[in-house]
């Protein structure tokens, strides 16, 4: 088995999912595994987290001058006192440069040219925001790296958890990131949404002292995160999110993000059906977390939305899919057009530790090796 690095021509970008990057807030940790964040939280009875509730949001990419910033990933496994308990980054960060040979560099920093790089981002926004922000990164890192290791077909390599393949996915298909790009590997990521947004949005979320309600009711990212498909029952038929009045959903936002995000995603994606540079360029590597009780759909009776493990399907054989990764559905980890092809890769893991699972990460090491490698010398044909 081999055990010495391996030359890494590529250039790695790890997108982390909603609430993986540390926010500050005037260069305090507002949201973070820090001391000072926790201790904010505590003395303040959740307060200072409702610092972070959004007031505005704009696609393109504009300040909203509120002092917050995302500097960087969340560290590995903590608790977030009375809330909840986080798996970061650090041990696949780890892991990756541990067992490649690359030149770590800072997304923040274009003096240094590099091909491994980590990218925080603020997870409230729309995921827009973040998409033209990684364009930005990769238009002027990929030509660097290039130029640094003299090899002119290096492409981009996404490794996104979570609402990070999102990010990935509107940069791939919407901006043209399809070009520079390899693959786009994502663990967890709900393509087709998660019923837990929406449970959230319409029950609240509260954790003992701790209401983030109202907070992440105001995010963009929150609505980007709903399921696209029909989803709620009511009566005898499941209906779409937006064609319902449920309280602390608003259907103008869930229709937004539903046509204006995913869908204009999912047009890219058929338009390029007819480009033959496109159905040669990257490939999409689903790792999906399965074997957990996980929210499929949810019914809607008199004002009140009640989530529950039943796929929204008539078929009763599609309720043996009634699984994921405790957050993410199975049926929803899989990118629609690949529905049929069956690339996926399938974990018994939960959704927050997916990225740190060392299976995972051995198939991601194996697939990693495997697209620097050239296959297609190895034939009996001349």
């Amino acid at each position: 088995m081999p055990t010495k690095k391996m030359p890494m021509r590529d250039l790695i970008v790890l997108l982390p999912g909603i609430m993986g990057s540390v926010l500050q807030k005037d260069n305090k940790d507002l949201f973070a595994l820090s001391w000072g964040a926790a201790w904010g939280a505590l003395t303040s009875a959740g307060k200072s987290l409702q610092l972070m509730k959004l007031a505005q949001d704009d696609p393109n990419g504009g300040d909203l001058d509120d002092g917050i910033t995302a500097p960087r990933l969340m560290n590995d496994a903590h608790l977030i006192p009375g809330f909840f308990k986080i798996d970061g980054y650090t041990h696949v960060s780890q892991f990756i440069r541990n067992s490649f040979d690359v030149v770590p560099g800072d997304v923040f920093d274009s003096t240094k040219p590099a091909n491994y790089f980590e990218f925080p981002y603020d997870w409230r926004r729309d995921n827009r925001v973040a998409a033209l922000r990684l364009k930005t990164l990769i238009d002027t890192r990929l030509p660097q790296w290039k130029e640094r290791s003299g090899y002119d077909q290096a492409k981009v390599v996404l490794v996104g958890h979570s609402m990070g393949g999102l990010v990935s996915r509107y940069y791939l298909e919407k901006l043209d990131g399809w070009r520079d790009a390899r693959a786009l590997i994502t663990f967890g990521t709900p393509y087709r949404g998660s019923v837990n947004a929406l449970s959230f949005l319409a029950n609240g979320y509260k954790k003992r002292f701790i209401d983030l309600t109202e907070v992440l009711r105001s995010f963009t990212s929150s609505y980007q995160l709903l399921p696209i498909y029909k989803v709620v029952k009511v009566g005898n038929e499941f209906r779409r999110i937006e064609e319902l009045n449920i309280p602390g959903v608003d259907s103008a936002r869930a229709a937004q993000a539903r046509t204006e995000f995913h869908g204009a995603i999912q047009e890219a994606v058929e338009s390029h059906q007819n480009d033959a540079d496109y159905l040669k360029s990257y490939k999409i590597v689903p790792i999906v977390g399965t074997r957990q009780p996980t929210l499929q759909s949810a019914a809607f009776e008199g004002g009140t939305l009640t989530p529950n493990e039943i796929v929204p399907s008539e078929n009763e054989e599609d309720q043996l899919l009634a699984e994921g990764d405790g957050t993410v559905p199975r049926l929803s980890a899989t990118p629609i057009e690949l529905s049929e092809e069956y690339r996926e890769t399938y974990f018994a893991e939960h959704h927050a530790s997916l990225q740190n699972n060392d299976s995972v990460l051995a198939d991601l090491s194996n697939r990693l090796r495997q697209m620097q490698t050239n296959l297609s010398q190895f034939r009996g044909a001349a």
